[in-house]
């Protein structure tokens, strides 16, 4: 049974995303840049991204197959990486450095990637994408409570002090925390629980097509 991609976004879904998307907009008092590149990940990775992945899937079929129908690991593993190195001290510097661009493009890809694989995992391999969205999503709200709660700013560092455009205070920090936190549940949770969902009712199809042919059988014999 393959899964329909774009029905993993809920309209409350997008609704929430796009009020967290405007959030900042509106606080000037605690906008900042660690909070504006928190937008624009979560608009890219968690709506861009699976939104594409399922048009892809319509429109190039085979290829989108082959990219990710194998490729679910490595593809996980490649997103965390990325994103805990863009979001470590030395990465944010180098996106301070003009570097913000290359930044988002290969967050935005490695998580196309992603979602193509998540996607390509149907039938008896759908365990496969629950696993990854539950640790993605675990790995991120990890990142998220430890923005959100460290008592002081993380990402001023050494290399980053003389740089006064990344200077990033306390309540841009955790803004950019509880932003993250609130759009993770929503997105790889809430897939997840569709895909559980989808998992299951496929087993009970076939359990009661099997129950419905020996029954078949047994009146027939």
């Amino acid at each position: 049974m393959r899964v329909i991609p774009l029905n993993l976004l809920t309209f409350s879904e997008l609704s929430v995303l796009a009020a967290l998307a405007f959030l900042p907009l509106y606080h000037d008092e605690i906008r900042g840049l660690q909070s504006c590149r928190m937008v624009t990940h979560i608009v890219l990775m968690t709506i861009a991204a699976p939104v594409l992945a399922g048009w892809l899937r319509k429109r190039v079929r085979s290829a989108t197959e082959l990219a990710g129908m194998t490729s679910l690991l490595t593809a996980t593993a490649l997103q965390a990486v990325l994103f805990i190195a863009w979001h470590s001290p030395p990465g944010l510097a180098m996106a301070g450095q003009g570097g913000d661009g290359v930044m988002q493009a290969t967050l935005f890809f490695s998580s196309l990637w992603f979602w193509l694989a998540v996607f390509n995992q149907d039938g008896k391999h759908s365990w496969r994408a629950v696993a990854a969205l539950l640790l993605t999503g675990k790995l991120f709200c990890l990142i998220a409570v430890l923005l959100t709660f460290a008592p002081r700013v993380l990402y001023v560092s050494g290399a980053m002090a003389p740089n006064l455009a990344m200077t990033v205070d306390l309540a841009d920090q955790q803004l950019a925390g509880l932003l993250m936190i609130t759009a993770c549940p929503i997105t790889y949770v809430l897939a997840a629980v569709v895909l559980i969902n989808r998992w299951f009712q496929s087993l009970c199809d076939s359990r009661s097509d099997i129950a419905s042919s020996a029954l078949v059988s047994e009146n027939v014999s």
